[in-house]
């Protein structure tokens, strides 16, 4: 009856983590916790500058050109979504890290799994803001100002 277990779940590599295995996933986890932390305080900070910054750049620039002021605004409300993706997507990462490390310290295989999903997470978030930044680029590159 215990075969049953393993039946219902079958591992999909048939594959066990070694100890290289595990030190190179546990230093990823490390490095990640890292560039999460690194992102959400630097994205802080630049929320911060731009704050501080925005008032002095619209009046300025709304001297320049006095039509086009729905434009910047246009624009910082997209950069505004696109930072934060930017900060969700080192949220999730840093929940990988955590719980990651967590399942591996307590040899958890759900919460292992939960990490892995957050990460996979990450992949997709970073995935599409790349296909925003391309497309972003390419249009610019085709519809110059």
């Amino acid at each position: 009856m215990g075969n049953t277990n393993v039946q219902d779940n079958p591992e999909l590599l048939e594959m066990n983590l070694d100890y290289d295995g595990g030190h190179t996933l546990m230093e990823a986890v490390r490095w990640s916790k890292f560039l999460s932390i690194v992102g959400i305080v630097g994205m802080g900070l630049l929320l911060l500058v731009v704050l501080i910054s925005t008032p002095f750049a619209m009046s300025g620039y709304g001297q320049l050109t006095p039509d086009s002021e729905g434009i910047v605004g246009v624009l910082l409300i997209t950069l505004a979504l696109y930072f934060g993706a930017l900060v969700a997507a080192a949220i999730v990462l840093l929940r990988f890290s955590r719980l990651t490390k967590k399942g591996i310290d307590h040899e958890d295989q759900l919460i292992f799994n939960r990490g892995l999903k957050s990460l996979k997470v990450t992949f997709i978030i970073l995935g599409i803001l790349s296909c925003l930044s391309l497309s972003a680029l390419l249009f610019s590159l085709i519809y110059p100002l």
